[in-house]
């Protein structure tokens, strides 16, 4: 008996538990929300800033320039940006070989030789020896104001006149290979040496300025 009871006691006990007991909420099934639809807002990309220009612009400026009638004389200056100096090279032009100052200008030695008749008033000039038919050269640029054989003593002689008043003659020419009036260039073959009026080659040489012999021994050495 006792059993029975205890067995009811029991079986109400699991059935009040069973009614008192909450019913968990039913699960619904929620599909989630497409990402697509609702997309997530992109922060705007800020412009990189223009970079600056490393050229220096230029400079205007207002100079006053002075006052009229009418007021103020202006002038607008524009300046523009120092640039970097440039270097140059400047080339000084070489001596041309041979040339000898004489009263202030260089002077080319008309031919090779040695002097044989120095420098007098009288002679005006001097007697350089040399071979026949030896090159003989205009010592400047100049102009050819004689050539022939008409001077007593001379024989073949050209005369050139220079800048500065200044002439050179050259005499006792074998053949005179310029005319009157030509222009010779410094250097230039003009003639060749000879003995014309003269018992053995050479060449006699004067310089003048203004009309007055001036030594030129030294264009020799």
């Amino acid at each position: 008996m006792r059993k029975l009871l205890f067995v009811i006691s029991l079986l109400t006990g699991l059935i009040s538990c069973a009614v008192t007991r909450e019913t968990p909420a039913p699960v619904v099934n929620v599909t989630a929300p497409d990402k697509s639809l609702n997309p997530t807002p992109v922060s705007p990309v800020a412009a990189s800033p223009a970079p600056a220009s490393t050229t220096p612009s230029a400079k205007t400026t207002v100079s006053k320039i002075n006052d009229d009638d009418d007021g103020v004389v202006v002038q607008n200056t524009t300046k523009k940006p120092a640039s970097a100096p440039v270097k140059t090279t400047t080339k000084v032009p070489a001596a041309k070989a041979g040339g000898v100052m004489v009263a202030g200008v260089d002077w080319l030695r008309p031919t090779n030789g040695e002097i044989v008749q120095a420098y007098t008033a009288a002679l005006k000039g001097v007697d350089v020896t040399a071979s026949e038919g030896q090159t003989i050269v205009a010592a400047n640029d100049g102009k050819v104001v004689y050539s022939g054989n008409g001077l007593k003593g001379y024989g073949n002689l050209i005369i050139i006149k220079h800048a500065d008043n200044f002439l050179t003659a050259y005499s006792h020419n074998k053949v005179n290979l310029v005319k009157e009036g030509s222009t010779v260039k410094r250097g230039q073959k003009i003639a060749e040496v000879g003995k014309t009026d003269s018992d053995k080659p050479l060449l006699h040489f004067e310089l003048r300025k203004s009309g007055k012999p001036i030594n030129p021994s030294a264009i020799f050495e």
